[in-house]
């Protein structure tokens, strides 16, 4: 087979991501027969090796990732999603599989190994680990996914604070092959292993020297330890432009770093936490979970869903007569609903928003809670004005454009409300704010929305 792949390796590893994702046979194919080049793309750009991994099946992924030297099949593991490379490393024999998890960066492979959905698999793999990589990978294991501890790594470079900038410098070079790449900063320690102190590399390769690093370092660094929350971690690496972050413990010994780039990934798997819970999803819920925990976890939200139609169902039905004389009645209800919905949602995704930045602490919620409201007010009289002369015009009847105004202007009042308050309740009772916020939303918009409507209907009409 010949494809149309362009000479320069980036337009090559460019073509073949594109050719993955829509036609992964054709992409698995030509890897196959073209080694040399494969090997050069993991080699030199191990991102896009990994982009093209997770558009193959999991046994084609598995086979190319086997023929790649064991230092850059890790590599490509290293960025790859977590349940992706659980699921290629499912299809390796354990040897094959231990192998490249022990060449990983360990705050990765950790997140590789809680990926796995076999816990007997997982122990299986640890156990057949090099006892170094296991003491190290074990270490992190036991701190929850989304705290600090879960998403630090144990490479750095530390140094005591009694040493000079040219004896730091030239042991940075024999650490150099143990921390890789995370050398933007120099964390210094005393005599126990607390945190002293932090050095920008760069100031250390300019200080003069003989200069101590306790005269160039910068004290009481900003710090978190273990068990922080990674909103938090990833709060405090935004505002202060980090690279990376020292975690310490409880008796400010420093055990790993976070890095920029898992703290900005953290913020990234949060906010998508919240979108899948404000519908009713599981947080932990992927593209990579298996169809009967979804299942267990999706049907209570849909059941409630089933529970909120009937009662809505029940407000409508102790209408009929009303509707049966107004007929026209009946298709105006679903948009008023509608636009009190979509009002109740932007409220909504407003004040998650604000919290999952935490720029909205618990004293500042009431005053969320009066803009939102005023908000509604406003966009209920110009949105109230404009529906009620349309729904008068299209029914030919200025007694409808009336209630249809009138319950459209409480509906976006209610739901810009009920909007920001639902987030600031469940946060003061202890839930996660976007614990499935929407449903709730609809509900108050639904009920008065069509309910609202038809009362409206009843009272100023005289039916």
């Amino acid at each position: 087979m010949r494809l149309p792949f362009q000479s320069s390796l980036s337009r090559l590893s460019h073509r073949l991501r594109e050719i993955a994702r829509n036609r992964p046979a054709e992409a698995e194919e030509f890897l196959d027969t073209h080694q040399d080049e494969w090997e050069e793309i993991a080699e030199t750009d191990p991102g896009s090796a990994a982009d093209i991994l997770e558009a193959l099946p999991e046994e084609d992924a598995a086979d190319l990732l086997q023929d790649l030297d064991a230092d850059d099949a890790a590599d490509v593991l290293d960025e790859m999603r977590a349940p992706a490379a659980a699921d290629v490393i499912e299809e390796m024999t354990l040897e094959s599989a231990a192998e490249l998890i022990g060449e990983m960066e360990p705050d990765q492979a950790v997140d590789l190994l809680a990926a796995l959905e076999e816990e007997t698999r997982r122990d299986e793999l640890i156990a057949a680990l090099d006892p170094d990589v296991r003491l190290a990978i074990s270490r992190l294991l036991v701190y929850p996914p989304d705290s600090a501890g879960g998403l630090m790594t144990t490479d750095y470079a530390s140094l005591p604070s009694g040493i000079t900038s040219d004896e730091a410098i030239e042991a940075l070079r024999r650490l150099h092959e143990e921390i890789g790449s995370n050398l933007t900063y120099v964390y210094v320690v005393d005599v126990q292993g607390r945190l002293a102190g932090v050095v920008p590399f760069r100031e250390l390769v300019f200080a003069r020297p003989h200069t101590g690093l306790d005269e160039i370092m910068v004290d009481d660094p900003i710090a978190v330890t273990v068990d922080m929350d990674r909103e938090v971690v990833a709060e405090l690496i935004q505002r202060y432009r980090l690279v990376s972050l020292p975690v310490t413990d409880g008796q400010q010994h420093l055990v790993g770093i976070v890095k920029v780039d898992e703290a900005m990934e953290a913020a990234q798997t949060e906010a998508t936490e919240d979108i899948a819970q404000m519908v009713g999803a599981g947080a932990e819920e992927t593209v990579y979970t298996e169809v009967a925990v979804s299942v267990r976890r999706r049907i209570p939200w849909i059941t409630l869903n089933l529970l909120i139609g009937l009662a809505l169902a029940l407000v409508i039905s102790g209408f009929e007569d009303l509707i049966e004389d107004k007929a026209v009645l009946a298709s105006f209800m679903p948009m008023v609903a509608l636009l009190g919905g979509n009002s109740g949602a932007q409220s909504l995704a407003v004040v998650i928003r604000a919290m999952a930045v935490g720029s909205l602490p618990p004293g500042r919620a009431t005053r969320a809670v009066r803009r939102e409201t005023t908000i509604g007010l406003i966009n209920g009289v110009v949105i109230a004005t404009l529906s009620g002369l349309l729904g008068g015009v299209v029914s030919g009847d200025p007694g409808i454009g009336f209630v249809i105004a009138i319950a459209v202007f409480a509906n976006l009042v209610a739901a810009g409300v009920v909007g920001a308050s639902i987030p600031i309740l469940l946060r003061r009772f202890g839930q996660d704010p976007a614990l499935a916020s929407n449903i709730f939303l609809t509900t108050v918009t639904d009920i008065v929305g069509f309910g609202g409507f038809l009362l409206t209907a009843k009272l100023l009409l005289g039916l």
